[in-house]
């Protein structure tokens, strides 16, 4: 069904694209169906959250319309109990009670196949009692309702996103959700081990120990998925450990396998290289940040360090979990741009939880080179932008548009006190490289809202012109261009961020993995970037997935 889309960008977070999906294949009139009628209703739920106050209540109602649109035509306990749902987020208790008692009596003359059917069938119940303000009964029936789908996390995890919503509108307690989250998401990391070059090996009883203390340590919490790299000594270590307790691993590494062996396996000892291949193997997943196969220095790794960290913390908020840190750690600080310290003070400054395995090795060195180019090299976050339909503009429309299309979009950004560290343009192209992903962020939304508010019809130009920014974030070297005797930025990275901007939608702001991952990580509060279908991607573009990014209201 044309619906299917929708609801697949819906559930993935990805309400922009979910809205844009609805309103282009014409679901907004469509009323065949409970499910397309109810996607209306999710749509604005979804909008409703994201605001506050009088505005969430606004949305609610109006979600509650669109849903009790398709209770009242099939009488289905999905669209009944959202519709309850959000007539209380409205401000409505008396209605939404009465509501929730109807879906109550239609839900006893039901009989739900097993598996999802039944989860849903008490979930449902759970959340009539919730409504209805008994806590107590909608606890009892939700922890009745996890057996009938124990796996279904995603499923889990929208009832509990639902349950809390209703609780804090309430004001009522929600600590009792915990224990029902799915398993909790962690990142890895911890320190090579070098042991007179790799020639001395660990002793047994140390490896016991370790190993030991790591399983201590998944012992002690429910896990589910794992993001790390796999370095020599600790890293391969934790990875085998967190395999033995069933525990999805997701690797992320720094550069291309060869010269990761090089420079974080071999010089260990050799017997690190068939372990680190059975863990890729046995991977849920693989990324890995850059494809530069000539360079992984501290940048490199600080970066891929970075990313897995972004990666469990995203992996959390859609699962409705949390995400925790596993650090092996002598506890001695490094002033460097990698490194297990780093990875641990990074971690400590979000407040999140994070277990200490302290074990102090002989010796523990960094054998990543100092590269030539060290003193030019930074993570930043970079944008490319165009404009659709610039190139048929006759010549005699092309000063309205620089004076009053990209003279608008200059002054959005000198008005806001947006300055970057270097931008350069050619005809309709901009290019933009920031010190800090937020400022990058409010840049491209900020430019996109400007350009979308130009009347173009007025000024004489194409209406179907349309801004489109792509963007990125990692390491970029900066270099003295010769031809324009400035500094300009180049590298791998640059190049990746070049390549989002030719398949980002006219009007949209696309934006890569790691920059989602960063700006998920630090500013989850301010702005929101939604997966996209794996369709969305340019045959040249590095192995990670885009994201749809946008200001939260």
């Amino acid at each position: 069904m044309h619906h299917n889309s929708t609801l697949t960008l819906l559930r993935s977070g990805a309400l922009e694209q979910a809205e844009k999906e609805f309103f282009r294949l014409g679901l907004d009139g469509d009323t065949s169906s409970e499910d397309v009628m109810a996607l209306k209703g999710r749509i604005l739920k979804a909008k409703a959250l994201e605001r506050s106050g009088k505005a969430r209540q606004k949305l609610a109602l109006q979600a509650a319309t669109a849903y009790e649109a398709a209770y009242t035509r099939f009488g289905g306990t999905f669209s009944g109990i959202n519709t309850a749902a959000m007539l209380l987020i409205g401000g409505e208790a008396a209605k939404a009670q009465s509501t929730a008692k109807a879906i109550q009596a239609a839900l006893k003359s039901s009989a739900p196949n097993p598996g999802v059917d039944a989860y849903y069938h008490m979930a449902t119940v759970a959340e009539a009692w919730l409504i209805l303000g008994e806590p107590a009964r909608a606890q009892q029936a939700l922890a009745d309702a996890m057996p009938l789908d124990p796996h279904n996390y995603e499923a889990h995890a929208s009832t509990l996103k639902q349950f809390e919503m209703l609780l804090r509108a309430m004001d009522q307690p929600i600590h009792w959700l915990d224990a029902f989250r799915p398993p909790k998401a962690l990142h890895f990391a911890g320190h090579i081990f070098d042991l007179e070059g790799g020639k001395l090996p660990l002793s047994p009883s140390v490896v016991y120990g370790l190993e030991k203390a790591v399983d201590d340590v998944l012992a002690s919490g429910s896990y589910g998925s794992a993001f790390g790299a796999l370095a020599a000594g600790s890293d391969i270590i934790i990875a085998e450990r967190l395999l033995a307790h069933g525990v999805d691993l997701h690797v992320v590494q720094p550069c291309p396998d060869a010269l990761f062996a090089e420079t974080s396996l071999n010089p260990f000892g050799h017997e690190w290289v068939p372990r680190f291949e059975r863990l890729i193997k046995s991977a849920t997943s693989v990324r890995r940040v850059s494809d530069d196969p000539s360079l992984c220095d501290d940048f490199t790794t600080g970066f891929a360090s970075e990313t897995a960290m972004d990666l469990a913390v995203l992996h959390a908020d859609r699962f409705a979990t949390t995400a925790e840190q596993m650090v092996i750690w002598n506890g001695e600080s490094e002033q460097k741009h990698s490194g297990t310290a780093r990875d641990a003070d990074l971690w400590a400054d979000l407040g999140r939880t994070q277990k200490v395995v302290y074990f102090d090795a002989p010796r523990v060195v960094s054998n990543l080179p100092e590269h030539q180019l060290r003193d030019r090299r930074s993570l930043n976050a970079m944008l490319f932008a165009d404009v659709r339909g610039f190139g048929k503009l006759y010549e005699s429309q092309l000063p309205t548009f620089v004076e009053h299309v990209f003279g608008a979009l200059s002054a959005c950004l000198t008005e806001s006190g947006i300055s970057p560290q270097h931008i350069n343009t050619w005809g309709d192209g901009l290019f933009m490289v920031f010190e800090h992903l937020a400022t990058a962020a409010e840049a491209a939304t900020r430019l996109q809202a400007k350009f979308q508010g130009v009347n173009l019809s007025a000024l004489g130009l194409p209406e179907d012109l349309a801004l489109r920014i792509g963007a990125h974030y990692g390491p970029a070297v900066r270099l003295k261009d010769p031809f324009l005797g400035a500094d300009g930025y180049f590298g791998h990275e640059v190049t990746a961020a070049a390549r989002i901007e030719p398949v980002t939608s006219p009007g949209s702001i696309f934006v890569s993995e790691p920059f989602a991952c960063a700006l998920a990580l630090r500013h989850s509060g301010e702005f929101r970037c939604e997966p996209l279908p794996q369709s969305v991607k340019s045959k040249n573009l590095h192995s990670f997935n885009l994201y749809s990014l946008r200001r939260i209201h």
